[in-house]
């Protein structure tokens, strides 16, 4: 008697002629022959006012199943064909019939450990304004739960060369979906793998993820926001700092990831770098001296560490990227407006040179000149960009000529000799005139 109500049920729940608008045999289809049977209309209207009893529902729904799971016959696409023709459903509770009996399903299919499969499915049923919100939400939960399993892998991982190809596939396709689908999968993702790993290791391995640089971004700064990073130790902030680092080197970074995400960023970085990255324009000053700022020499186009005068000392910071994409910086005078911080090269101004570890030849020109820069000691170094073999010093008055206290640059071996002479400190100097 069960199996007979579950039939009717099909049959008063469901338009017969819905059905008819797909292009599949109605012998293929036991719902469909279900669908296409006929009975006349005043007995299946008397069904539906009579039939109330618990008992049958649960009876209905169970052999409901067992028709969605025949119909599917292990070939879950054949799960939408179910879903359209929920459509057709007259009653509210045959439509929750179908959709939970498709999500049990689901569970039953290979398809489960795929969280793209799950998140379609999730995706496919928001269409659907009948469904409940309960099934919704542990679909939902059900999707960030297989997703945080599946992206935990690498992390449990030493190796720096291993291939994931499930987890690329689907990060690929969350750069699809709204980024509180991430969110709420890193928070999963997190809360898994600290548990098991040290919070080093968590931040080194997140350095290896593929993703898009939004994704890295919201991943980085989410797990910065983590109790266990708050309490970690100084390897660790230079762990995340430097995959930071690599976010910001990116030439599409700033294209890529919204304002929003990247002033976050900046926040976590040193002082120096925030304003690298975030002031309109930049004073220079030697660490050796409270008073020593780069601009022009008094009476020549070298380049010497004045006394701090706003207007002179502003640069505009230009940022660009090497033949290897390697990031690299311009500095513009914005009070001549056509001048650069220039190295000529060392063959080009041996004869300047005063001593033999130092060389003069920083000017003020036209031509544009990129510098690699470097952080640390409290500060930054500036490296030439061509070819890494000169840093830029200052503040030894044994260099100096008069009232010309020149910069000069030294050979990069001698960085660690001289680390004062050559660490420059930077100020926002974005309200100069």
């Amino acid at each position: 008697m069960a199996s007979s109500f579950a039939w009717l049920a099909l049959i008063l729940g469901l338009g017969v002629t819905g059905a008819l608008d797909y292009n599949i045999q109605a012998n293929s289809s036991k719902l469909l022959r279900v669908l296409n049977a006929s009975a006349p209309v005043q007995e299946l209207k008397y069904h539906i006012d009579v039939w109330r009893n618990e008992e049958a529902l649960v009876a209905v729904e169970a052999t409901l199943e067992s028709v969605i799971r025949s119909e599917i016959g292990g070939n879950w696409e054949r799960g939408w064909l179910v879903l359209q023709l929920a459509n057709q459903a007259r009653t509210p509770e045959l439509k929750e019939a179908i959709y939970s009996a498709l999500w049990k399903e689901l569970q039953q299919t290979t398809q489960i450990y795929d969280p793209a499969k799950i998140l379609e499915f999730h995706e496919q049923l928001s269409l659907h304004t009948d469904v409940p919100q309960e099934l919704l939400e542990l679909i939902y939960r059900a999707f960030i739960n297989r997703s945080a399993q599946l992206l935990e892998a690498p992390f449990h991982t030493r190796s720096r060369v291993a291939t994931f190809p499930l987890v690329d596939s689907l990060v690929h396709r969350l750069t699809f979906s709204t980024l509180d689908y991430l969110r709420d999968i890193l928070e999963a993702l997190y809360d898994a793998v600290l548990a098991l790993e040290t919070p080093l290791s968590v931040v080194e391995r997140l350095g290896n993820f593929s993703a898009s640089l939004i994704q890295l971004a919201e991943a980085n700064l989410q797990l910065l926001g983590r109790e266990e990073l708050k309490r970690a130790d100084t390897q660790v902030q230079l762990a995340v700092q430097s995959n930071l680092r690599n976010l910001l080197a990116h030439p599409d970074f700033e294209l890529q990831v919204p304002y929003s995400l990247q002033s976050e960023i900046y926040e976590h970085l040193p002082r120096d770098e925030q304003i690298m990255y975030t002031a309109r324009k930049v004073c220079i000053r030697n660490v050796t001296d409270a008073n020593s700022y780069i601009y022009e020499c008094p009476q020549t186009y070298l380049i010497c560490s004045n006394a701090r005068d706003p207007k002179k000392a502003a640069y505009f910071v230009q940022r660009g990227h090497s033949n290897d994409s390697r990031q690299q910086f311009a500095f513009f005078s914005a009070f001549w407006r056509n001048r650069y911080i220039l190295m000529e090269p060392f063959t080009a101004t041996a004869s300047n040179a005063s001593h033999s570890s130092i060389t003069k030849n920083v000017y003020s020109r036209t031509d544009i000149n990129w510098w690699r820069v470097v952080y640390g000691n409290g500060g930054i170094s500036l490296y030439d960009a061509a070819t890494e073999k000169s840093v830029l010093c200052g503040g030894d008055p044994s260099y100096w000529d008069g009232e010309e206290h020149h910069v000069y640059t030294r050979h990069a071996s001698e960085f660690s000799a001289h680390q004062t002479e050559c660490t420059w400190s930077l100020e926002d100097c974005s309200d100069a005139a």
